[in-house]
């Protein structure tokens, strides 16, 4: 397996990986990501969600933007028919590269478009407890009380840009206080041989599984600069804007977002 193609099989997880009307509530969440290593501000996200009125999220747009304000991505979700398997299209056109899944029936139908070549496949749906792409989030909250616990949690991930599914584990590897907020640390790795060659994850979740409140690990966003993903990012959520933050509705967010008002992601 390619070195990208390896990152891209954590990448998803970004986030993830990672969201008025009387039927309709909207949220906008933005997230800042930062070199790992460097601190070095690489770009931001913006996701902004619809929610039926009892708070679960029915469709979303994430984009995100470089340091300078310049749109780097784009992506449309689509949780309705499931919410662990949401129908998705990530487009970054500067890089030629499209990735989503275009049926989460039986089978998920997943495609991947790079440098004008495309790929397609069926993957047939399979027992347990499966995710792919923003979904994985949704799975990590529904599960953080087994986590909490100290049992570690087994589940497959549907990765588009792989065009293949991998089994993954998730399980809690401390506690520590956000502010005046409890909150719990989870590491999600690869459950198989490939975990020798890909890093493990990392994500902080308040102790009530409301809500994601950091990230670190690979990106899934291309590094214009080498034509691969940001190998290790470090993304927070909430709290105050970085200066160096750049995207269109960058002043409403700012006076909206307080350190103490993390937006929710479930």
């Amino acid at each position: 397996m390619k070195l990208l193609n390896q990152a891209r099989v954590l990448a998803v997880l970004s986030a993830a990986t990672l969201l008025t009307c009387e039927a309709v509530q909207a949220e906008t969440v933005v997230g800042f990501a930062r070199d790992a290593a460097s601190q070095r501000f690489l770009y931001t996200e913006v996701h902004d969600f619809n929610r039926s009125p009892d708070g679960r999220v029915q469709t979303a747009t994430s984009r995100y933007y470089d340091a300078q304000g310049k749109e780097l991505a784009r992506k449309s979700l689509d949780y309705r028919a499931n919410r662990l398997i949401p129908l998705y299209k990530l487009e970054m056109p500067a890089q030629r590269y499209v990735e989503g899944i275009s049926s989460n029936a039986d089978p998920v139908v997943v495609f991947k478009q790079d440098q004008g070549k495309e790929e397609r496949k069926s993957l047939a749906r399979e027992g347990g407890l499966e995710a792919a792409d923003s979904g994985f989030n949704h799975l990590l909250m529904d599960q953080l009380p087994r986590l909490l616990k100290g049992e570690t949690v087994s589940f497959k991930l549907i990765v588009a840009g792989n065009t293949d599914r991998y089994r993954f584990r998730a399980r809690q590897v401390g506690e520590l206080m956000v502010g005046q907020e409890a909150a719990v640390r989870l590491r999600v790795e690869p459950d198989s041989l490939l975990r020798l060659v890909v890093d493990p994850i990392e994500l902080v979740y308040d102790t009530q599984g409301s809500r994601l409140i950091s990230y670190q690990g690979v990106s899934n966003i291309i590094d214009p600069a080498t034509g691969q993903v940001h190998k290790q990012v470090s993304i927070t959520y909430g709290g105050p804007v970085p200066a160096e933050a750049r995207w269109p509705q960058r002043a409403a967010a700012a006076n909206a977002t307080r350190p103490d008002q993390s937006p929710s992601l479930r």
